[in-house]
């Protein structure tokens, strides 16, 4: 199924219909289908890892932040759990107010379920602004385009969020957004405040956005 936007609408406007079109297509997922996504969707994020350790010195721990997946997002803990293989450090949010705080996360850490029913870690949080040379961070979304222009769920945490790091290409985090395949579009419609990633990592594979 292709999910396009509708060009006469207000930016606003076409994002509603263009989120309930796509969460009434996840709705309709399999199980099956979900755990094939993330079982691929942990292959090529873990290559990608694997590539940018890959340094002069031999492979390097990198610095990397990741959602914690609701059921019927692509699943992230599979990813997750190989990072943690490879010995990298993760990092992983809960809602505070109006931001994200984030709290460095290892397998079994005590989780709970936030304001929105997402699971959120608990224990010590810190800033956005104290996550010093974050390597990668993967984030939700419900669509991107070929310009990287990503479409959220409309709550704006991660444009914020992601407003406080320098694009990539100007030294900050790789911005990874985690998707299924027929949610990479040709367009999606924006506003001022919306934020670009760098990368789209879906079961496919990994499709450069820059």
């Amino acid at each position: 199924m292709c999910l396009v936007s509708d060009p006469d609408s207000t930016p606003g406007a076409a994002k509603d219909a263009l989120r309930a079109r796509i969460r009434a297509a996840r709705r309709e997922r399999t199980p099956e289908e979900r755990d094939r996504a993330a079982g691929a969707i942990a292959q090529h994020g873990s290559h990608l890892l694997r590539s940018l350790a890959d340094g002069p010195a031999g492979d390097m721990p990198l610095l990397v932040a990741a959602h914690l997946s609701q059921p019927t997002e692509p699943g992230t803990d599979q990813l997750i759990g190989l990072a943690h293989a490879d010995h990298h450090a993760m990092w992983v949010p809960r809602v505070e107010g109006e931001d994200l705080a984030w709290v460095a996360y290892r397998l079994g850490t005590p989780l709970h379920h936030g304001p929105f029913g997402i699971r959120e870690p608990e224990g010590p949080a810190v800033r956005p602004a104290d996550l010093v040379g974050m390597d990668v961070m993967f984030v939700p979304g419900l669509a991107v385009d070929e310009m990287g222009r990503r479409l959220g769920q409309g709550g704006g945490y991660f444009d914020r969020m992601l407003a406080t790091f320098p694009r990539h290409v100007d030294g900050g985090p790789l911005i990874v957004v985690v998707l299924f395949d027929d949610e990479v579009l040709s367009e999606v419609p924006v506003e001022d405040h919306d934020c670009c990633v760098d990368v789209a990592l879906t079961p496919s594979g990994l499709l450069d956005l820059g």
